[in-house]
């Protein structure tokens, strides 16, 4: 795997604990964005028949918005990776030693191992953690549609 795309997925993992704060974010940004009254009516007088499609406007923004697609769709499937690892759906190496090897590395706050540290608190070897954090970062890959050589 391509270095630029390993520390790209890492900090997709690194992000996902405050993911849902920064959808929620960011729909309240596009909801209550400021808006600036335009008054067409030149010349006095009411306008008859106006429409208010304000909501409709922001629903169409809120489907359309790229950065919140990408935030959901970067939630979505770090969750689903990480639910296969901890509940034995994964294949091969992605099971619950995994799970506790990127959550230990990633997403915890307070990272107390390095990788070697959590090779040892796994009874695994260096390399075989390497292997399983390897493989998470394949299956998240995939899942995102990255490609990774």
């Amino acid at each position: 795997m391509k270095r630029s795309v390993f520390n790209y997925l890492a900090e997709i993992i690194r992000d996902y604990p405050n993911t849902s704060k920064y959808i929620s974010d960011r729909r309240q940004e596009i909801i209550y964005r400021h808006q600036e009254e335009v008054d067409e009516n030149i010349g006095g007088g009411r306008q008859q028949g106006k429409r208010d499609e304000s909501g409709e406007k922001m629903v169409i923004t809120l489907a359309m918005d790229k950065r919140l697609r990408v935030l959901e769709e970067h939630a979505h499937a770090v969750e689903k990776c990480l639910k296969k690892c901890a509940t034995y759906e994964g294949v091969g190496l992605l099971d619950q030693i995994t799970y506790d090897i990127i959550y230990e590395l990633y997403i915890t706050d307070l990272q107390r191992y390095s990788l070697e540290g959590v090779a040892m608190e796994c009874h695994l070897s260096v390399r075989q953690a390497r292997n399983r954090r390897e493989a998470f970062f394949e299956e998240l890959a995939k899942e995102l549609g990255i490609k990774t050589s």
